[in-house]
C-alpha cells in the first residue's frame, strides 16, 4: 500500500514536470535582413509548425517587419493567403539569397490560389505589400543578412 502511494505521487510529479516543459512558450528567433537600403526585422520560420502558421491570423505587419521562411533543401514551395488579414509582397530566394521570383501585393482575397516560384528556392520572404516597389527591388537583387 505504501509503495502504491509513492508510485502515484511519483507519476503525478513526472506528469506535472512533462506538462510544464511542454507548456513553455516557443522561442521565436528574429534576424535582420537588408533589402536595398532598408533593414527589416524578420521572424524566422524554420520549423514545420512555424512555416504552416506563417503570418496567418495576425492583424497587421509593421512596415519594417517580415517573416523569413527557411527550408532544409531547395524545392518548389507554395504560399497562399489563408486566414490573412493584410496584403504581402512575397519573394522566393535561392541559396545565395538572390531574389528568384516576386509576387507583389498579394491580397487575402486571392485565397485559395497558391503562389510558386518557377525555380526551386531555399528561402521565402514575406514583407508588407508595396515594399518591393517602394524600394525598387526586383528579381536578381539580393537580400543581405545583418
Amino acid at each position: 500500500m505504501k509503495n502504491a502511494f509513492f508510485l502515484i505521487i511519483g507519476l503525478i510529479f513526472i506528469g506535472g514536470s512533462i506538462y510544464l516543459v511542454l507548456k513553455q512558450p516557443v522561442l521565436t528567433r528574429f534576424n535582420l535582413v537588408q533589402i536595398s537600403d532598408k533593414i527589416f526585422k524578420v521572424e524566422v520560420a524554420d520549423t514545420d509548425a512555424k512555416r504552416v502558421q506563417g503570418l496567418s491570423g495576425r492583424d497587421n505587419l509593421p512596415e519594417d517587419s517580415g517573416m523569413l521562411f527557411v527550408f532544409d533543401k531547395p524545392g518548389a514551395y507554395g504560399f497562399w493567403m489563408k486566414d490573412m488579414k493584410f496584403s504581402l509582397d512575397i519573394a522566393w530566394l535561392g541559396q545565395n539569397k538572390e531574389i528568384l521570383w516576386i509576387e507583389r501585393a498579394v491580397s487575402p482575397d486571392t485565397y485559395p490560389q497558391v503562389f510558386y516560384s518557377p525555380r526551386d528556392t531555399l528561402y521565402v520572404l514575406e514583407i508588407p505589400a508595396g515594399s518591393f516597389e517602394k524600394l525598387g527591388v526586383d528579381i536578381g537583387d539580393e537580400v543581405f543578412p545583418r
